[in-house]
């Protein structure tokens, strides 16, 4: 079956604090999502009853296995979506001081393993239709 998308790019853990107006050293607890622009287009697109995949890497970890489950959650294909061992899945928090102060925090050391996307794992058919 062909598909509407295909998004490429970032895939990380999103930890939300679920206080706001609170900056992160006096915050108490934190919601965990999916984030990443690639992927939050892809859900955006599976939500509207589109056929999506993303292809991204993650760490070989619990957080890896956590957006996998988020992914298939949305209906969004994660078939290449894959591990690299020895990197860590990134994380990001943010701090929430409406109306529009949303400061990002990145975690992604020693680098994020979607920049280890290789062209030969690529599926160039899938990508072509």
């Amino acid at each position: 079956m062909a598909y509407d998308l295909i998004t490429m790019g970032r895939i990380g853990v999103d930890l939300y604090p679920l206080q706001t107006g609170v900056p992160l050293p006096q915050v108490t607890s934190f919601g965990k999502f999916l984030g990443g622009s690639a992927s939050n287009v892809a859900v955006a697109a599976a939500r509207l009853g589109r056929h999506t995949a993303v292809i991204t890497r993650t760490g070989d970890d619990p957080f890896g296995t956590y957006l996998h489950e988020a992914l298939k959650g949305f209906g969004v294909d994660d078939r290449w979506v894959t591990p690299v061992p020895g990197l860590p899945t990134p994380v990001t928090f943010c701090e929430i001081f409406p109306p529009d102060d949303f400061p990002l925090y990145f975690y992604r050391q020693p680098k994020a393993p979607d920049l280890e996307i290789d062209a030969h794992e690529l599926d160039l058919d899938a990508i072509r239709d």
